[in-house]
C-alpha cells in the first residue's frame, strides 16, 4: 500500500510539471500571436498610408525626427504616426508637417510598442535627411507582450517619389 502511494505521488508529479510547461507553452504562444498581430496591422496601416505622401518637398513630409513621420497625403489630409512613449502605443493623427503629432484626432494602432523610428533613404541605398532625396521610408517597430519581445521592419516606397 505505502508503494501504491509513493508511486502515485511520482506520477502525480511529473504529471504537474508536464502539465504547468503546457500551460506556459500556451500562454508563450498567445504572447507571439498577440505581438505579431499588433505589430503587423500598425505596419501595414502605416506602410499602407506613407504609400501615399503627396510629394517630396518639405512641405508635404517631414524628415526631420526618426521618431515621428508627418506629412501630407495625395487627398491633402494631414498625418502623423508617431509612438506615445507613456503608454507605449503606435499611435496616428492626423496633424501634418505644420502641426505637432498627436495634437488632432489621434488614434491607437497598437498597444505594447517599446521602440518606433523611422529612416529615409535615398534611391541608391543611402540615408538622408533632406526631404527631396527621399525614395524609400522604413520603419522599424518593437512589441512586447508577455515575455515575448519581437522587433518588425518594413520598406515603403511612396508612389509620388
Amino acid at each position: 500500500m505505502v508503494l501504491v502511494i509513493i508511486l502515485v505521488g511520482i506520477v502525480f508529479s511529473m504529471g504537474s510539471v508536464m502539465l504547468g510547461k503546457v500551460f506556459s507553452s500556451y500562454s508563450a504562444k498567445q504572447d507571439i500571436a498577440d505581438a505579431d498581430w499588433q505589430a503587423k496591422v500598425a505596419l501595414e496601416r502605416i506602410a499602407r498610408e506613407l504609400r501615399a505622401v503627396r510629394t517630396p518637398t518639405a512641405a508635404d513630409l517631414d524628415v526631420a525626427s526618426t521618431a515621428q513621420v508627418r506629412f501630407i497625403d495625395t487627398d491633402g489630409n494631414g498625418v502623423c504616426f508617431y509612438r506615445n512613449a507613456g503608454a507605449n502605443r503606435i499611435m496616428r493623427s492626423a496633424d501634418g508637417p505644420a502641426t505637432a503629432c498627436g495634437t488632432t484626432s489621434p488614434q491607437i494602432l497598437a498597444d505594447n510598442a517599446t521602440a518606433l523610428a523611422f529612416s529615409y533613404w535615398t534611391s541608391d541605398g543611402a540615408a538622408t535627411a533632406v526631404t527631396a532625396s527621399v525614395y524609400y521610408i522604413t520603419v522599424d517597430m518593437t512589441v512586447v507582450e508577455g515575455v515575448y519581445s519581437s522587433s518588425f521592419r518594413t520598406n515603403v516606397r511612396p508612389r509620388n517619389f
